[in-house]
């Protein structure tokens, strides 16, 4: 029976009915093939061919799916591989077909559904008492439920139910994966459909360099745009010039999946904006921007010293200060800055400091030397130069920097016209009240003699102190007066062998030796075993005395009347016999004495 007859079957079979009523007619029984439905039948097209869609026993047939398999039930199709509906097994199912317990075939041998078993499932069919397809259990011809929580037909999936979507193994919108992606709840198409959101975070650094005619990386640091969070797809960030003098291609800049920054290659051209040598950078992502400086420089830029830091420095002699210099703009090439100390007393510098290509700045240490000291460190180059303050304090060793500055173990009033001078090299007043002066024989293993200083020892500012023996005598020589008087205590002239002298902290004991925190300063001369490097060579003449130099540079002839003589005695490189000259005549200074330098 053609489709578009089926629905005049409804309205026409009411009427027959209609009319069957009326009267006291007995009903007459059904006939197959007169082309009215009546009680029992399903359809009636008028015919007995069992080949259209109403067969013989006015029964619909089931047509086949068209291809290897049956409609919907796994089975293969009729008339192919598998017998089909109508013939002999039901439709692909392996199974009776509906109604009979036997097999249908279509013909008019049992009845079909509604009665034991369902059409073409192999489950109960609806409406016998038994499971009903579509709630629960299998639905008929598909082995699958229909929406109602298990698998929907033909793919076992479910239809919206909270279980996987048909043919996708997802979900359709709710709360578990759909088809692949799920739209706005969880990943959806690689974005999540608008629910992760990328935002910039910082755009810059600002302030760098490119070079006209290259393209790449800025320097000496690299620009570089960075999100607040990992890029969960292909994230492009636009990125617009205010000059042509610097642009970035296609003025977008990628940020790979998963990555959270990417560097902002430019292009730089001093000939595209002769007005301007540089442009800002602005970076836009949604509704961020952010902005940053790129200076351009030319091919062969020359560049200048601009800072060196720190500008004032002030350190201990042979201590060690660190120092940066910048240029104004990044070398094409490495370059080397020229670096020295005026005067050059002050300590050592490398001859140079080079900057690499591309940067700005060099470091390098200033070694202060074993004296005072005031002047100036200057970096030049390219005829432009800049400087750095430089202020040495000390020469002596350990705290306070006190030395022994001068001292006399015999003199023209005889073997008991002794003094031990002590200078303080530091630009402040030192306390050494109740410090220790010490003398021990040239081969003794310990010290064998100890004066106290008073209670009131001081020693100005690069100023003198000056103990004395109790020979000490104004007539030999001795042109000021001893600060502090050990009398007998101290016999320096004890040995003709030589021995040792040293000043020390008030705990320091005569068994201490020469490496104990508490000594401050010693001097070894002649044959003494425990001096500081290599004791002193010879002996100075009666009048004469042994004294500190002012530098390493110093000589007898500067010391005496010369250069250094007004220099003070700082110099203390830890050697008694680079340290020290042999002074012909003696020259004592004490507490009131002027300060040196």
């Amino acid at each position: 029976m053609p489709w578009s007859y089926r629905q005049l079957l409804a309205p026409l079979s009411a009427l027959l009915l209609s009319m069957s009523a009326c009267g006291d007619d007995p009903a007459p029984g059904p006939v197959c093939g007169n082309g009215r439905v009546e009680s029992g039948e399903l359809c009636d097209d008028g015919n007995r061919t069992n080949d259209d869609r109403c067969d013989n026993s006015c029964r619909p047939t089931t047509g086949d799916a068209g291809t290897d398999e049956d409609a919907g039930t796994g089975e293969e199709d009729g008339g192919i591989i598998e017998d089909d509906a109508g013939t002999t097994e039901d439709a692909g199912t392996g199974e009776d077909d509906a109604g009979t317990g036997e097999e249908d075939g279509g013909i008019i041998i049992e009845d079909d559904a509604g009665t034991t078993e369902d059409a073409g499932t192999g489950e109960d069919d609806a409406g016998t008492g038994e499971e009903d397809g579509g709630s629960g259990e299998p639905d008929s011809g598909t082995d699958e439920d229909g929406g109602s929580g298990e698998p929907d037909s033909g793919t076992d999936e479910d239809g919206g139910s909270g279980e996987p979507d048909s043919g996708t193994d997802e979900d359709g919108g709710s709360g578990e994966p759909d088809s692949g992606t799920d739209a706005g709840t969880e990943d959806d198409a690689g974005t999540d459909a608008g629910t992760v959101q990328v935002s910039l975070d910082s755009f810059g650094p600002t302030g760098t360099f490119a070079r006209s005619g290259t393209t790449g990386a800025t320097f000496p640091e690299v620009l570089t745009v960075r999100l607040r969070e990992d890029a969960p797809a292909e994230v492009w960030v636009e990125v617009a010039s205010s000059s042509p003098v610097l642009s970035v291609q296609g003025n977008m800049v990628r940020i790979a999946p998963g990555e959270r920054s990417a560097t902002v290659p430019v292009t730089a051209d001093l000939a595209a904006d002769p007005e301007t040598d540089k442009a800002t950078l602005t970076a836009t992502l949604g509704n961020d921007t952010r902005e940053a400086t790129v200076r351009v420089l030319a091919v062969d830029q020359a560049a200048e010293v601009a800072t060196l830091s720190p500008e004032v420095i002030s350190v201990s002699a042979g201590q060690t200060q660190s120092f940066t210099v910048e240029l104004d703009v990044p070398p094409a090439q490495a370059t080397d800055i020229q670096l020295a100390l005026e005067p050059a007393s002050l300590g050592t510098v490398p001859a140079t400091v080079t900057v690499p290509a591309n940067s700005l700045t060099a470091k390098f240490d200033f070694a202060a030397g074993t004296e005072g000291g005031e002047g100036q460190l200057v970096a030049s180059l390219n005829g432009s130069s800049i400087a750095a303050a430089v202020q040495v304090t000390g020469g002596g060793s350990g705290a306070g920097h006190i030395v022994i500055s001068e001292f006399a173990v015999e003199g023209e009033g005889g073997a008991g016209d002794e003094f031990v001078e002590l200078y303080n090299p530091t630009s402040s007043p030192v306390d050494i009240s109740n410090w220790k002066i010490q003398y021990k024989a040239y081969s003794s293993a310990n010290y064998n003699a100890s004066f106290t200083l008073p209670d009131d020892a001081i020693i100005p500012a690069r100023g003198y102190y000056l103990a004395v023996s109790g020979g000490y005598a104004s007539t030999s020589g001795n042109t000021v007066a001893g600060d502090a008087n050990w009398n007998n205590t101290l016999n320096l002239a004890a040995n003709n062998n030589g021995g040792h002298v040293r000043i020390g902290y008030p705990e320091l004991a005569v068994s201490d030796g020469l490496s104990s925190p508490l000594v401050v300063d010693t001097v070894g001369y002649l044959r003494a075993n425990a001096a500081e490097g290599t004791p002193v060579p010879g002996y100075p003449p009666e009048a004469g005395s042994f004294e500190r130099k002012a530098s390493a540079a110093s000589t007898v002839e500067t010391m005496t009347d010369g250069a250094d003589a007004l220099l003070g005695n700082g110099h203390d490189s830890n050697d008694n016999a680079a340290d020290f000259i042999l002074r012909p005549a003696r020259q004592p200074q004490n507490a009131s004495s002027p300060a040196e330098p």
